[in-house]
């Protein structure tokens, strides 16, 4: 029936996979749970390795870091069950029926997304911007994101069927960090398989500190400027309803591009001390990468830190 794939960097994930066998045994399913661990410290595998007791976990640990794409790739391809489940390693399930909504939703040919969802109890001073962003933009309804989000879909909780991702999966050509769950959602959009959202969240805990949520921001801005200039230059549709670039194309008809460039150049390090202060102001912050893509665009040295 299902693969439950959890890829693993630097992450225990003891809880998570207990809660996940507790409703799959409780549903009556066939099921499996694959953790492959990608290149972990060896405290984290040690206490990993304690899940091979399960007969239906599979634990595996790669001889070199793979990387987000090409980690999820192997998990699905080689899995055995009819449908796929993605969750990341730093999920928390929030719903006894988790398992049951996708279980009672699946078929083949569609791609379903979870969402996701963010405590309301606020993290350290130093961890504020990851959570600001998630708990304001991430965590949003099925409502929303079915008409908001067009091909989008989050590698953190989706279930697609085995059959659809042995012909659609990850591309593994774009870089370390960032947006290889969009160019699949694309690439399944292409091929005539819209994403559905529901509501069925997990909760996400593996907050990172603004500083290095901010380094990813900047390369996953990196990553989507060489998907849309090198991967798919010709793909107006991506340009479309792609939302970062939609919105980006709409707003250097009115501000060109050097003057946000400019900008970015005078007031981001300004706009950097928000970020990771106390108070980080999500304006600003999408300014800031607004500015960052534009000197990206220009094909000159963005502002380091």
């Amino acid at each position: 029936m299902v693969s439950i794939n959890i890829p693993v960097y630097n992450v225990l994930v003891n809880d998570l996979v207990l809660q996940l066998m507790n409703q799959a045994e409780a549903l009556a399913i066939d099921f499996e749970i694959r953790i492959y661990d990608d290149g972990s410290e060896e405290a984290t595998k040690n206490e990993n390795r304690k899940l091979t007791k399960f007969s239906q976990v599979i634990y595996r640990e790669m001889a070199q870091n793979l990387g987000r794409a090409a980690i999820r790739n192997k998990m699905g391809l080689e899995s055995q069950k009819s449908y796929l489940l993605f969750i990341d390693a730093d999920s928390k399930l929030i719903s006894e029926d988790f398992l049951k909504k996708y279980v009672e939703l699946a078929k083949p040919g569609t791609v379903l997304c979870g969402g996701t969802a963010y405590s309301a109890q606020k993290p350290a001073a130093e961890k504020l911007l990851r959570w600001v962003y998630g708990y304001r933009r991430e965590a949003i309804s099925a409502e929303k994101r079915n008409s908001k989000k067009g091909f989008i879909i989050t590698s953190n909780n989706f279930l697609i069927d085995r059959e659809t991702f042995k012909k659609i999966h990850f591309r593994e050509n774009i870089g370390p960090y960032g947006h290889e769950d969009t160019l699949l959602g694309f690439d399944l959009f292409s091929a005539g398989l819209l994403p559905q959202h529901i509501d069925n969240p997990l909760e996400h805990t593996g907050l990172e500190d603004s500083g290095i949520f901010l380094n990813k921001t900047k390369t996953a801005l990196e990553n989507l400027l060489l998907i849309s200039k090198n991967i798919l230059p010709e793909a107006s549709e991506f340009q479309n309803r792609m939302p970062f670039l939609n919105r980006y194309n709409k707003i250097t008809i009115i501000i060109p591009q050097a003057l946000l460039k400019w900008f970015f150049n005078l007031f981001g390090q300004t706009i950097e001390k928000n970020l990771t202060g106390k108070n980080p102001n999500l304006f600003l912050f999408d300014f800031y990468k607004l500015g960052y893509f534009a000197c990206l665009k220009k094909n000159k040295p963005a502002h380091k830190d």
